[in-house]
C-alpha cells in the first residue's frame, strides 16, 4: 500500500487530512520524518522539513520522490519551482494544491505523481538488470577467455616449431570456443530483446550440426524426432549446443544424449547424474555452473533463446535418472504429429 506522510504544523491538521488520504492510501501522521512514497507538506511546516525532503530526494534518485505543497488560498508561493534543466538537482516541490483542499484535485495530483514514481522505479529496475548483465559479461570474458587464449598461444608456438596439423586443429578449437562464448554472453546481455526470425527447420539436421561443434569425446547422440519446426535456425543451434555441452560437462565423457518429440515441442535428455529438484530453477541463472566445469551461462542462454521464441523450458528427470529439458509451445511445421 502506498504510504503518504502528512507534514503539517499542528496535530489537528494532520489528523483531519489523514481521514481524507486514508480513503485510498496509507497516511503517515508521525511528526518524525519517515521513508514514504509521497510527501504532503504545508507552508508552515515546510521550513522545518526542507532539508529532510532534499536529502530524501537525493537518496532515492533515480527513483522519483514526489513532494506536494499545500498553501493557503491567495497566499504567495514561497518555494521556487524553476523549469527543469539537465544536470539540475531534483525539484524539491513537484506540485502545489490550495487550501481548502478539494479531494478530487488532491487525489488526481497524487495519482499523476505516483504514476511517475512507478515509471521511474520500473526504469531503475531495468537499468539495474542491464548493469548486472554487463557486470556478468565482463566477469565471464575475464575468466573464461583466458584459458582458450592460453591454449591458442601455446599451440601456435608448437605449430611454428613442428608445423603439425594437430596443433592447428587445437588452435581452431580454441578460437571456436571463444567465438561461442562471445555469442552466448552477448545473447545474455540482450535479455528479453533476443531477436528471432522463425522459419521451417529440420530439427534432426540442426541437432547433428550442433553436436558436431561440441567436444563430445566418447559421448553419443541419439535423435528420436525428425520433424520440422518453426524456429530461428541460428538461435536454435545455440540452444542445442548449450544443452549438449551441459550434458557432456555434467554427465561425463561417455554420456548418451537423446533428442525426441513431445506433444507440444521436443526434449533433450541424458543418462548422467541429473539435476536435483531444488536446483532446477537456479540452473538458468547467469553464473550457475554447479560443481562441474563450465562458463555458468550456458543454460541462461537456453532460457533466453526459448523466451525469444515464446517457448517454455522445464526440467524433469530422464528415464535413466539424468537431466531432461523439455521445450514446450513449439510450433510444428507442418502441423502434424511427432514421429
Amino acid at each position: 500500500m502506498v504510504e503518504i506522510q502528512l507534514l503539517f504544523e499542528g496535530e489537528g491538521n494532520r489528523r483531519a487530512l489523514s481521514s481524507v488520504v486514508d480513503e485510498h492510501y496509507t497516511p503517515v501522521v508521525d511528526e518524525e520524518f519517515r521513508n514514504c512514497d509521497l510527501y504532503l507538506v504545508d507552508e508552515a511546516a515546510f521550513p522545518k522539513y526542507r532539508d529532510a525532503l532534499k536529502e530524501q530526494k537525493h537518496e532515492q534518485q533515480p527513483v522519483f520522490c514526489p513532494v506536494v505543497l499545500v498553501r493557503r488560498d491567495r497566499a504567495p508561493i514561497n518555494v521556487s519551482i524553476p523549469d527543469p534543466v539537465e544536470n539540475d538537482p531534483p525539484l524539491l516541490v513537484n506540485a502545489v494544491v490550495e487550501a481548502p483542499i478539494k479531494k478530487q484535485t488532491l487525489f488526481r495530483t497524487f495519482t499523476n505523481l505516483l504514476s511517475r514514481r512507478d515509471q521511474s522505479e520500473a526504469l531503475t529496475d531495468e537499468l539495474r538488470d542491464r548493469n548486472e548483465r554487463l557486470e556478468q559479461f565482463a566477469s565471464t570474458l575475464r575468466h573464461e577467455l583466458r584459458n582458450p587464449l592460453n591454449v591458442l598461444d601455446g599451440y601456435l608456438d608448437r605449430a611454428r616449431d613442428r608445423n603439425t596439423d594437430e596443433a592447428f586443429d587445437v588452435c581452431q578449437e580454441a578460437t571456436d570456443q571463444m567465438k561461442q562464448l562471445l555469442e552466448d554472453t552477448l545473447l545474455i546481455i540482450e535479455g528479453d530483446d533476443v531477436d528471432t526470425d522463425p522459419e521451417p527447420v529440420d530439427l534432426a539436421a540442426v541437432c547433428d550440426g550442433s553436436w558436431d561443434v561440441v567436444s563430445a569425446q566418447n559421448a553419443s547422440l541419439e535423435i528420436a524426432a525428425s520433424k520440422q519446426i518453426l524456429a530461428d535456425e541460428v538461435r536454435l543451434k545455440q540452444l542445442l549446443e548449450n544443452l549438449f555441452r551441459n550434458a557432456v560437462e555434467h554427465g561425463g565423457p561417455d554420456v548418451t544424449v537423446t533428442v525426441g518429440g513431445t506433444d507440444d515441442g521436443f526434449y533433450v535428455e541424458d543418462d548422467g547424474p541429473g539435476i536435483p529438484e531444488d536446483e532446477r530453477e537456479s540452473v538458468f541463472e547467469e553464473g550457475y555452473s554447479g560443481s562441474s566445469a563450465g562458463t555458468g551461462i550456458g543454460l541462461a542462454v537456453v532460457r533466453a533463446v526459448a523466451d525469444g521464441h515464446g517457448w517454455c523450458v522445464r526440467i524433469t528427470e530422464s528415464g535413466a535418472g539424468g537431466a531432461r529439458f523439455e521445450i514446450a509451445d513449439v510450433v510444428r511445421y507442418p502441423a502434424t504429429d511427432w514421429e
